[in-house]
């Protein structure tokens, strides 16, 4: 019944999606054989208003697919358990911990797909020749510069940042379904009250972000680098091990942050539906 409900759910997002994401990859190529293809950057004058242009555009276009993507999960699970359209989800003979497993299995592979799509699409934005020329002319020394002792490090690093790309698709889906559950707790204005549980999640994660940050050391690491007053004290931070600090505890933050905003989740539906 599980991977029914699943096909279900997919089916019900990926019409909206598929649109969206054929959308990006579109402009990306548009951007690529276009603007930055085109961009001689072994000029002497290069035109930077174009050069800035470019990236704003596409900052703006990668966040708004992204949103997009969010809105449409949002929706669809607020529409599928609390609208109108829960009286009928209600009736079928499947539990409301197995509708939420289904909705956050479903959005967890949409959600996955648009980081890959937007890193990827990045990547070709980007990957012009006087860019990957010369870095794969000195690959071995760029991964020493980064504090990598080979190859086989930076493909072990590569690999966790995939697995951190994983559990991140979990978290984000699950921070809005936790968002909108909340939300309906409310007698009226059940749609504020998601928006407004939202932006408390995401501002007490951030303030345990920043203060575990602090606790561990990587804040004042994070500052030495970003300075420019610090120079010397940034040279001797190992690169790759702060980036390790960074993703250990982001990957500890985004374990914890999913796991109880899911069991939360669950209690609250199976205590309360407000369909009202």
């Amino acid at each position: 019944m599980l991977g029914k409900l699943i096909k279900y759910d997919l089916r019900s997002i990926t019409k909206f999606l598929l649109i969206i994401h054929i959308f990006l990859v579109v402009a990306t190529v548009f951007g690529r054989v276009f603007l930055t293809g085109r961009i001689d950057f072994e000029a002497d004058e290069i035109n930077e208003f174009l050069l800035t242009l470019t990236f704003v555009i596409y900052i703006i276009l990668f966040a708004g697919v992204s949103f997009g993507t969010c809105i449409v999960i949002a929706v669809r699970f607020y529409k599928n358990l609390f609208s109108d359209e829960g009286y009928l989800t209600n009736t079928l003979p499947v539990t409301r911990g197995m509708h939420l497993l289904s909705k956050t299995i479903a959005g967890s592979i949409w959600s996955f797909i648009d980081m890959l799509l937007i890193y990827l699409c990045a990547y070709i934005l980007m990957a012009v020749p006087v860019i990957t020329v010369p870095l794969s002319e000195h690959w071995d020394e760029f991964i020493r510069l980064l504090g990598f002792q080979g190859q086989g490090d930076f493909n072990l690093f590569l690999l966790y940042m995939l697995l951190l790309v994983v559990v991140s698709a979990f978290g984000n889906v699950i921070v809005i379904e936790a968002s909108v559950v909340l939300g309906q707790l409310f007698n009226s204005h059940k749609v504020l009250g998601a928006v407004v549980s939202y932006f408390v999640i995401t501002t007490i994660t951030s303030i345990a972000a920043t203060v575990a940050m602090g606790v561990q050391g990587i804040l004042s690491n994070s500052i030495a680098i970003n300075s420019s007053a610090a120079s010397t004290a940034a040279e001797s931070i190992d690169l790759a091990g702060y980036l390790m600090d960074i993703m250990n505890l982001s990957l500890v933050l985004s374990l914890c942050l999913t796991v109880i905003l899911y069991l939360l989740s669950y209690f609250v539906m199976r205590k309360k539906i407000n369909l009202s």
